[in-house]
């Protein structure tokens, strides 16, 4: 079932590439890992296989059919020098884009080239593409290349033809050592690429895969930001896109493998301008230097993804100097719980993308620090979740017994800098969470001692307070965000 939410990820897709028609080759049924793509449609020249007109006789006009514009390359497949490595699934790519052409009315193309051959300029190459059945490695200057292409916006998909052994091996060590910082990990439930445009947060797989019944799809990924950047497929999906089956392919069955595809390249098209965005994000940093008298934040390092969004919390502090007399240190600290430095910071944060859990000294240095009146405030980046399910588990921990509570729209932290009596939400919060436009902000708190020491929000504010492009946030629009952000800065400094 489609959305507006999918519709309007797909639509910005489409806007970034200029598509707006469908393919007209037909998809055939390939045979097992192995018919070449179709020819390209032939297109004659002008008068081209027509007898010559006896002189003097003036040859009558014609119209004559014009060649298509060639649609723009979306996907750059990498060859290799062993071509039954690279080109078991030969149509692959092209039965795929075909397919979207079909049902999705947009046209695509791509091309074949080395990785020596290849442009990695993220802005006009949105997607790489890598499959194969070998082992394989990269050499120092391609894993450099590599990585920048992903820093600066670009897409990259891994893709283990019939799900062979050699090549996931390779390409888990190659991203391993082209992005040591950022570990592979398995793609939640809840990303937005297994709901951009098809719903497939389940699957069916081939025999051979060994998997019985719907389950999840195999996909790994990395993040950059919010953004993931990488995809890993340990297990096929170009058979499936080839449009065949055999034996020996474990992977996912080619109904579910075409939505997948589709949905990889509406994701990727989509959050291309924010990739570019978010390389280009700054951090507000002080022209003084000094710290006197100068509201400060800490930011909770914790053992999950705890800084998906490096530019948000700066631009609010910016927003909060500039629109209110509060002199504010834009240098947020990262800190551990268990730190010392904790107690001389009035108030910290904490974000993230995925589950965590705090190590038993955590929990008691942050019971400590709000019971000695400390301000926590938190909110789940992009709305995943997971951080929210994990955030709500350790503040039980934290603060046995005590309940985290909506706070009434009456509430002083809706007023004390502006008026926040209705909110408007991203549109995939509104499809996601059901929500209306406008509707009643929704931040939640927990009371300590009758004073309110944790607020929290499992809709993103962090991505709004960026002010840039997150298609598929679930959270507040960045205005709401923004207001909201700043009003409980300046709540935790009165109280």
């Amino acid at each position: 079932m489609r959305s507006k939410y999918r519709l309007s990820g797909l639509a910005v897709a489409a806007l970034l590439l200029s598509a707006t028609t469908a393919l007209a080759l037909t998809v055939r049924d390939a045979g097992p890992c192995g018919k070449p793509p179709p020819p390209k449609p032939a297109h004659r020249a002008s008068a081209e296989g027509f007898a010559p007109l006896p002189l003097p006789v003036v040859p009558q006009r014609r119209t004559e059919k014009k060649k298509p514009p060639t649609p723009p390359a979306i996907v750059v497949k990498i060859k290799t020098s062993e071509k039954l490595d690279w080109a078991t699934d030969e149509n692959d790519i092209n039965n795929l884009l075909i397919w979207m052409g079909q049902k999705l009315k947009i046209k695509f193309s791509y091309t074949e080239k080395t990785l020596a051959e290849v442009d990695l300029d993220a802005t006009r190459l949105p997607m790489l593409y890598r499959t194969g059945h070998n082992a394989f490695t990269f050499t120092p200057d391609e894993r450099e290349r590599l990585r920048e292409y992903v820093l600066k916006g670009g897409f990259i998909l891994f893709e283990t033809c019939c799900g062979r052994k050699e090549f996931a091996e390779s390409a888990r060590k190659e991203l391993a050592q082209i992005f040591p910082e950022r570990p592979l990990e398995k793609l939640a439930s809840d990303h937005p690429l297994y709901r951009c445009y098809f719903d497939v947060p389940l699957v069916a797989y081939t025999p051979a895969a060994g998997i019985t019944g719907m389950a999840p799809p195999p996909l790994e990924g990395i993040d950059i930001g919010c953004r993931t950047a990488v995809v890993f497929s340990p297990l096929d999906l170009s058979c499936g896109w080839d449009m065949h089956t055999h034996q020996h392919s474990a992977g996912v069955q080619a109904e579910y493998a075409l939505k997948l595809g589709a949905n990889m390249i509406a994701y990727c098209t989509a959050t291309k301008a924010m990739g570019r965005s978010l390389a280009e994000s700054r951090v507000y940093l002080d022209k003084d230097r000094s710290k006197a008298d100068k509201f400060r934040i800490g930011q909770v390092i914790h053992g999950g993804q705890w800084n998906p969004d490096p530019a948000g919390l700066s631009t609010l502090l910016d927003t909060v100097s500039t629109t209110t007399s509060l002199k504010v240190s834009f240098e947020t600290q990262p800190m551990k719980l268990e730190s010392k430095a904790l107690t001389t910071y009035p108030f910290i944060y904490m974000t993230g993308h995925k589950n965590f859990q705090l190590g038993d000294t955590e929990v008691q240095a942050l019971r400590a620090y709000l019971k000695a009146g400390g301000f926590l405030m938190a909110d789940s980046c992009c709305g995943r979740k997971a951080f929210t399910v994990a955030f709500r588990r350790e503040m039980a921990r934290v603060l046995p017994g005590a309940k985290m509570v909506l706070l009434p729209t009456s509430h002083p932290i809706y007023s004390i800098q502006y008026k926040v009596a209705s909110v408007n939400y991203t549109q995939a919060a509104v499809v996601q969470n059901k929500l209306s436009n406008p509707g009643p902000p929704r931040l939640e708190g927990i009371l300590v001692d009758g004073n309110l020491a944790v607020v929290f929000t499992p809709l993103d504010m962090g991505c709004g307070w960026e002010l840039k492009p997150h298609p598929f946030g679930v959270g507040y629009e960045s205005r709401d965000a923004v207001r909201l952000g700043v009003n409980i800065v300046m709540y935790a400094v009165s109280h």
